[in-house]
Order: structure tokens, then C-alpha cells, then sequence
């Protein structure tokens, strides 16, 4: 992972519910939340890559 060093702190609000839902996420994968939320901005990152290599769609009749 990333030296803790090269991070920047980042505060984000998000809604309890929300929060706890990735707390939970990142327990049942052995994650930080921390790890966690970059894992998942990671994965968001490389699928909009992946669709950005592909032609747009023409218009659709």
C-alpha cells in the first residue's frame, strides 16, 4: 500500500448509515475504513478507464 507519508488528509462527510455500511464492508474484507474507501475509488477509477478505451456509442434508432 501507500507510504502514510504521501497521503493527504482528506476529510469527506457522509450520511451514518452510509458509514457504518462501510465500516462493515471493510471488516468482512480485512480492510481499515481507509483502506476501504480507496479500494473502492481504485476499482471506480479503473472500470472508467476501461469504458473510456471503448468508441462511444452512435445514436440509437
Amino acid at each position: 500500500m501507500t507510504d502514510r507519508h504521501q497521503l493527504t488528509p482528506t476529510p469527506v462527510r457522509i450520511p451514518p448509515d452510509f458509514k457504518a455500511q462501510l465500516k462493515a464492508e471493510a471488516e468482512a474484507n480485512d480492510r481499515s475504513l481507509n483502506g476501504e474507501i480507496l479500494a473502492r475509488l481504485r476499482s471506480t477509477f479503473k472500470v472508467k478507464r476501461s469504458n473510456s478505451s471503448t468508441p462511444p456509442k452512435g445514436p440509437q434508432s
